[in-house]
């Protein structure tokens, strides 16, 4: 085992609200081993991300994080938005209510989680770079426009839910799904038409359990972009089913690429669904990072 000491970035308020208690019980795994841990605990949203900007990496061998899909978003993204190199791998103790990363891993057990990182065996985790008119995000789960985001403000309204809410949040906004009109742009490929939803994914699931991109993988340096252009609210009702199972990709309306780059270009300034956060608008561009950090697994 090489890594001695880590930074434990904890989310005490994300998800379910018990970031701190999963600390508490994994706790004993890294001390059998011998790790020491400095645990930071976040104050408010955005804290995360300012942590690890901060952190001095050449004394530490990891970061991980405690909480949720937003708080390793924000860890994520303060480590790529410093300006050297990062050496240091990523770690994911799910306690939060997705945990997409997790679910990839078939890691979404705390214990499991810490005995892995305690292993030190690491997977290259791709990143994908978005570029927005007031900046750039950093994302290694989703880039969601149209429905997606209109599904997860939606969920953001149904946190008392728990995991349930993004099942209902769907089914809500399946009944309200409007098109839109929009360029988007495939590596080199131009589709100009009216869009429900898109998607790009770095693992196979997003939200709870639904398994929107069965042939993605964190560390292939493709963007796995799946698409709906028109669709009955039947037709959308049948995909919502088969999601979890990824059978979805056999209905005729859905479209599954995979990519190195994409764009939207929406005349208009639609909110943007970045690894389960409302933050930025359309127009956007996305572009892979293959293997820009490493994850524990």
């Amino acid at each position: 085992m090489t890594s001695q000491r880590l930074v434990v970035v904890v989310n005490p308020r994300g998800g379910k609200r018990r970031g701190l208690l999963v600390l508490e019980r994994v706790q004993p795994v890294f001390a059998a081993a011998g790790i020491e841990l400095d645990v930071l605990v976040t104050q408010h949203p955005g804290h995360a991300e300012e942590i690890v900007r901060m952190l001095d990496l050449t004394r530490i061998d990891g970061v991980c994080v405690v909480g949720g899909d937003g708080t390793v978003h924000e860890v994520a993204d303060g480590l790529m938005q410093r300006s050297e190199p990062i050496s240091v791998p990523l770690g994911i103790i799910p306690a939060g209510t997705g945990n997409t990363l997790a679910q990839h891993l078939r890691c979404d057990d705390p214990l499991e989680a810490a005995r892995r990182i305690v292993a030190g065996c690491t997977l290259p985790l791709d990143v994908m770079r978005v570029t927005l008119s007031d900046g750039v995000v950093f994302c290694v789960d989703i880039v969601g426009w149209g429905a997606v985001a209109d599904i997860n403000a939606t969920a953001e309204r149904l946190r008392m839910l728990g995991p349930s809410r993004y099942a209902a949040a769907a089914l809500w906004q399946i009944l309200r799904a409007k098109h839109r009109r929009a360029k988007l742009v495939l590596d080199d490929q131009i589709i100009d038409d009216e869009f429900l939803f898109v998607i790009a994914c770095n693992p196979k699931f997003t939200g709870s359990g639904m398994k929107v991109a069965p042939h993605a993988e964190i560390g292939d340096g493709k963007i796995d972009v799946v698409f709906v252009r028109r669709a009955t609210r039947w037709q959308m009702l049948r995909l919502f089913t088969k999601v979890f199972d990824g059978s979805h990709l056999a209905l005729g309306f859905v479209e599954y690429h995979q990519v190195r780059s994409f764009a939207i270009d929406f005349q208009g300034h639609d909110l943007l669904d970045l690894d389960g956060e409302m933050q930025g608008h359309t127009p956007m561009s996305v572009e892979v990072l293959p293997s820009a950090l490493r994850i524990f697994g």
